[in-house]
């Protein structure tokens, strides 16, 4: 059967490692699939795209004036003070948590939108509510399946994904992953990890060193091993990773925030174009719809994936 991508499906011109990735393990990039959007509220397309990018300026002038202009400039700015993370990372420099990190590349402003929503965040910097709740909005949904409540940096930061120059990896992205886990010769252990617990070495003459047991349940039972560095990729909640961690000092605290779940569903028919309006099917050119904040909407977005 045929394979879709349905999340992180597309990957930003900035980022140098996935290109870097790429070229190192041959592979290649797909040329981006170009279909025709319009945002949906719930009773009608408040905005529709051509496929005439001189009639789309002027779409977007006359709706919303220069704002889509001044979002991509504001988009561009953080981005641009974002890849100073690739200097930290040539010398190895880390930092001990989120806020040092983020104050290191952005300062207070970076900080500042960590403790503000995406739609004060832009506010604040002179957008038009109408621009946001029609446009910001909708790509907020499309990520996150919420709305302009987010935090301001993620919201940020996701609105890059409707700047142009967005690809992917022929095949999908996620030969990526399959590629560097074969090329380090790493060994894939199929398990769940249950718990991790620091512990120290004494070496005859020498410092002790510090390691790390960790425990993992497999399908032949509970087993385990020591490890110079853990490294956690997964969400860090009870009800998601439900890691124990033993023995540290100071003690790692529980992770109480929980976690939006969404939901992406792949269907195999025709859409319903009536549903938005569209009575002649023929008539109806979009390929991806996406959706304003409205609590009667049972979607957040629709997509034709092939």
């Amino acid at each position: 059967g045929a394979g879709y991508e349905a999340g992180g499906s597309v990957i930003h011109p900035l980022n140098l490692h996935m290109k870097h990735f790429v070229k190192e393990l041959g592979l290649s990039v797909a040329p981006p699939q170009g279909s025709l959007a319009g945002v949906y509220n719930g009773e009608e397309f408040v905005f529709e795209e051509s496929s005439w990018s001189f009639i789309n300026l002027l779409k977007l002038l006359w709706h919303y004036g220069l704002n889509p202009l001044r979002m991509s400039m504001w988009v561009e700015d953080i981005l641009d003070k974002f890849m100073r993370i690739y200097r930290f990372q040539m010398h190895d420099y880390a930092f001990s948590s989120n806020e040092r990190l983020l104050h290191a590349l952005g300062g207070d402003d970076f900080t500042r939108l960590l403790n503000q929503t995406i739609d004060e965040a832009m506010q604040q910097a002179g957008f038009s509510q109408k621009f946001i709740n029609q446009v910001v909005c909708p790509a907020m949904r499309v990520n996150y399946g919420q709305g302009v409540t987010i935090p301001g940096f993620v919201g940020a930061v996701s609105l890059a994904g409707v700047q142009s120059g967005l690809w992917s990896v022929k095949g999908g992205n996620k030969l990526v992953c399959s590629g560097l886990i074969y090329s380090a010769k790493a060994e894939v252990i199929p398990g769940t990890v249950v718990s991790i617990e620091p512990k120290t070495r004494h070496k005859r003459g020498g410092d002790p060193v510090n390691l790390y047991e960790v425990t993992y349940n497999t399908s032949s039972g509970l087993t385990g091993d020591t490890y110079d560095i853990v490294i956690i990729a997964a969400p860090l909640g009870r009800k998601m990773a439900n890691i124990t961690f033993r023995n540290f000092d100071p003690p790692i605290p529980e992770f109480l925030n929980p976690y939006h779940q969404t939901i992406t569903t792949l269907v195999h028919g025709r859409l319903n174009t009536s549903f938005f309006g569209y009575q002649d099917p023929q008539a109806f050119h979009l390929g991806a719809i996406f959706t304003t904040d409205n609590p009667k909407l049972f979607i957040n977005s629709l997509g034709v994936v092939s």
